[in-house]
């Protein structure tokens, strides 16, 4: 079997009860595809409830360092993301940054 190269690592978050996803998703998920020797987010995606969303949020990673400070990424969250998703997307966000951490460290 012939994998693809990279690194697959998850970032998860609860879903708060006021968001429109709830009904659906208890948590928020982010699959990142991270090139493990540059620490770079070759491809994303998320359970967001719309692709809107899930197009955002994989355009907003596409490229992040995951060996860098995540603060602007979660700015951007904040700054432009207007639902009650805000604080998931920058939790598992939060979430998948330190996973690949842990994961340099070991």
């Amino acid at each position: 079997m012939n994998l693809p190269e990279g690194l697959i690592v998850v970032g998860y978050a609860k879903v708060s009860a006021a968001s429109a996803a709830h009904n659906t998703h208890r948590l928020f998920s982010l699959c990142l595809l991270v090139d493990p020797g540059t620490g770079r987010v070759l491809a994303a995606d998320a359970t967001a409830e719309t692709t809107v969303v899930r197009r955002w949020v994989a355009d907003l990673l596409l490229g992040a360092d995951l060996t860098a400070d995540p603060a602007p990424l979660l700015a951007t969250v904040e700054r432009n993301y207007l639902g009650q998703g805000a604080g998931a997307i920058r939790q598992a966000i939060t979430d998948a940054w330190r996973r690949y951490a842990r994961h340099r460290e070991e």
